[in-house]
């Protein structure tokens, strides 16, 4: 049997626990806590939803790529939500002399990067499914 050759972008996902690990002990908010509200459960069922699609791309099964580009563009949307509102939602807890803007504001710094991935993921997964 052959060396299996992999694309670069499938490694985002197999990587899938080193990400959970991530968020959950270094940097909070990171992917999964702008879009499913930063609970460990839900952090870990992202994660859990991101290494099934790793597996699929492992084993080459006949729509990985498009799940991967699908679960992207979900993330993004639900991600530009997060972006375009959250100023919002910060701006009136200031109003209202709400304790917790400072913890928003780092949720919202920390998602940033995030979102970079994602853009970065769908731009070149969309170039790759698109034929010539």
């Amino acid at each position: 049997m052959g060396i299996r050759r992999t694309e670069w972008l499938d490694w985002f996902y197999y990587l899938a626990p080193l990400w959970l690990a991530v968020e959950v002990f270094v940097w909070p908010n990171f992917r999964a806590g702008a879009v499913v509200g930063g609970g460990l459960a839900a952090t870990v069922v992202f994660y859990a939803v991101e290494g099934g699609i790793g597996a699929a791309l492992w084993y080459r099964l006949p729509y990985a790529g498009l799940a991967a580009l699908g679960e992207n563009v979900v993330y993004l949307v639900l991600l530009l939500k997060f972006i375009l509102l959250s100023p919002w939602d910060m701006a009136l807890a200031l109003a209202d002399d709400a304790p917790g803007v400072a913890g928003m504001g780092a949720s919202y710094a920390a998602a940033l990067p995030g979102a970079l991935v994602a853009m970065v993921q769908v731009g070149f997964r969309l170039k790759r499914q698109l034929p010539r």
